[in-house]
């Protein structure tokens, strides 16, 4: 069994996340992150419905942080 390189949430690079897994991940609701991803502050791509990979939810959380190196 090959192993998989994994991000910091422990996730497979290759894993996408549904806009439901990232309302529960931030806490906010999935028309709230549906809007984000309208307005490209999350960046999806929609195959079905919209999908997120961990990567980018970690790069729009970082964004939203003001605290410079803060995680």
């Amino acid at each position: 069994m090959s192993s998989q390189p994994t991000g910091p949430d422990g996730l497979p690079h290759w894993q996408w996340l549904t806009v439901g897994e990232v309302a529960r991940r931030i806490g906010l609701t999935e028309e709230r992150v549906r809007q984000l991803i309208r307005e490209r502050k999350i960046k999806a791509t929609k195959i079905g419905g919209w999908l997120v990979q961990p990567n980018d939810l970690e790069m729009f959380i970082e964004s939203r942080t003001n605290i410079p190196g803060a995680e």
